[in-house]
């Protein structure tokens, strides 16, 4: 019985997608909804450039005041975007649970936060947008796959007309 749908979003094109997906999904099985999105860390490469040209305690204050800004600010382009899908009808914000907006590395951000809201299913896209080929799977989405306690599902990262023509088709509508 599916209960708790936890899906990850990466706000990419294909955020509206996923979103409805995940929507669709809640109302049949009466579910609830919950997104998460993961804020990943500054690498090597950025924490070396702060410290290179900012003093200690400014340099503490970026990695880490920082940090919680930048997690505030992505949450609430996450909010936006489910008010923008319930204003074209696309998510039923009833069904709703939560945000989570976390830092950390993505998979494992979303394996945690499967486990902590006791997740019945998790659903990502396929791949990011800027992975080559348009039907591998991505990294992340590899790797939630393969750690999951809970089964994936895993949502083609197609354009929208295709998603909308597939729907059709299942509904029985061609």
């Amino acid at each position: 019985m599916i209960k708790t749908i936890l899906l990850a979003i990466d706000l990419t094109v294909f955020t509206s997608c996923l979103l409805q997906h995940g929507a669709e999904l809640a109302k049949k099985h009466d579910a609830k909804l919950v997104v998460v999105h993961a804020v990943e860390p500054l690498g090597v490469l950025g924490h070396a450039l702060i410290n290179a040209y900012v003093d200690p305690d400014a340099s503490r204050e970026i990695t880490t005041k920082g940090l919680d800004s930048m997690v505030r600010e992505v949450k609430a382009q996450v909010v936006d975007a489910l008010t923008d899908e319930f204003v074209e009808g696309g998510v039923d914000l009833l069904k709703l649970g939560e945000v989570i907006v976390k830092s950390g590395v993505p998979e494992d951000v979303i394996l945690e936060s499967a486990a902590d809201i006791k997740a019945d299913l998790v659903m990502l896209g396929s791949n990011s947008p800027d992975t080559e080929v348009p039907v591998s799977l991505g990294r992340v989405s590899q790797k939630v796959l393969s750690r999951s306690k809970v089964p994936v599902y895993i949502i083609p990262n197609l354009p929208m007309s295709w998603h909308q023509s597939e729907s059709q088709n299942q509904l029985g509508l061609w």
